[in-house]
Order: structure tokens, then C-alpha cells, then sequence
């Protein structure tokens, strides 16, 4: 097995758990500002009703008992909204709008929940392949790369288990290396072409068919 196979697949997960911490990060940061709002709009209310002792006064007003409640229930609602907005479109490209508008509103509300998500989909996106299964990988690469245009058929025929199949050109996929691509007659697997050069190194000693 080619030495720059595993490093790729060793970068992969590092740029993986990366892009997970500044998740959480950006998370964080996330839900802390849309809570210091939601305290500061609190405090200006009460400000409006009780008048500027609640801020200068000598008895300093505190922060309503209702409030942390409340900042959960709405957080819980901006959860289930990213959980159901991204499910409905989870395979839909994203809309070119031209003019900025009201629809922006609903980005900014949801950025704390889909930051949170992000923790989990990154955590998800690493690649997780036995020393055997990456011994696998590399030889259904080599595959891909001799027949140029890899019929998902054809696939199937070298590794019995589909779901075993999907696990290992989700993770070529992972890496970059492929990309799957749809004709009349079938799915096919293809070199990236901007990963050609690379992958031709793992196999010099081997010319592509004519």
C-alpha cells in the first residue's frame, strides 16, 4: 500500500477533528451571545416598565426567574427548526437568491443549532476503516483508477456486502479521491481529475489500460 494513501486518510480525520473543536467553539460563542441578547432585551424591558432604577438605581433589579426557562425552551425550538430544515433539505443546493432579505432572519436565528450540529457532522465525516478495510479500499482505488468509469455493478461484484461497499467508496470519497456520478444505465465511480496525478503515483510501476 502506497505510503500517501494513509497520510491522506491520516490529514482527513485530523482536518476533521479540527473543524469539530471550532465547531464547539463557534457553538459556544453562539449560544452565549444569543443569550447575553436575550438577557440584555429582558433588562430593557424591565428598564421600560420599572424605569432607570432597574439599572442605576440604588436596588439594583435582578434578572427575572423565568428567564434561563425560557432561553431553554427557546433554544430547544431552534434545535428541532435546524433538525427539520436541515432533513428537508439536506439534498437540495443552496437557493441563489440575489436580493438580501427577510429569509437571512432565519440563518442567523438557526446558526447556534446548526454550529451545534456541525460538532456531530464533522465527527461523522471521519474516516473509520480498519487496517483491513483500508488494504480493501486501496485495491477497489485501484479498480476505479484502471477502469477509468467504475459501474457501481461492477463494484458489487468485487465486494460481496453492499453495505460493506458503501463503506468503503464513502470513505474514497471522503479523501476526496472520487466522485460518483450518474448515466442512463448506472452509477459510476470516476478519478477526481484534480486528484488524477496523485492517485496515478500510488500505482507507478502500473500504465492504464489503452
Amino acid at each position: 500500500m502506497n505510503p500517501g494513501f494513509l497520510h491522506r486518510i491520516r490529514s482527513h480525520n485530523r482536518h476533521a477533528l479540527v473543524a469539530a473543536f471550532l465547531s464547539l467553539v463557534g457553538a459556544w460563542l453562539a449560544w452565549t451571545i444569543a443569550y447575553a441578547l436575550c438577557a440584555a432585551v429582558t433588562l430593557g424591558f424591565l428598564t421600560i416598565v420599572h424605569g432607570q432604577e432597574v439599572i442605576t438605581g440604588d436596588r439594583l433589579m435582578t434578572l427575572p426567574w423565568w428567564l434561563h426557562p425560557a432561553a431553554l425552551g427557546v433554544a430547544l425550538v431552534l434545535l428541532v427548526w435546524a433538525a427539520v430544515d436541515e432533513r428537508r433539505h439536506r439534498f437540495h443546493p443552496a437557493p441563489d437568491r440575489q436580493v438580501v432579505g427577510w429569509h437571512l432572519l432565519g440563518d442567523v436565528l438557526l446558526l447556534p443549532a446548526r454550529l451545534t450540529f456541525g460538532v456531530g457532522h464533522q465527527l461523522a465525516a471521519r474516516i473509520r476503516l480498519s487496517s483491513a478495510e483500508k488494504h480493501e479500499a486501496y485495491e477497489l482505488l485501484r479498480e476505479i483508477y484502471y477502469a477509468q468509469r467504475a459501474p457501481l455493478s461492477t463494484l458489487g461484484a468485487l465486494v460481496a456486502s453492499p453495505r460493506h461497499l458503501r463503506k468503503l467508496v464513502l470513505a474514497l470519497q471522503l479523501a476526496g479521491w472520487i466522485d460518483l456520478l450518474r448515466t442512463e444505465d448506472d452509477w459510476i465511480y470516476i478519478i477526481r481529475s484534480i486528484e488524477a496525478e496523485e492517485v496515478a503515483g500510488f500505482f507507478p510501476a502500473e500504465a492504464l489500460p489503452e
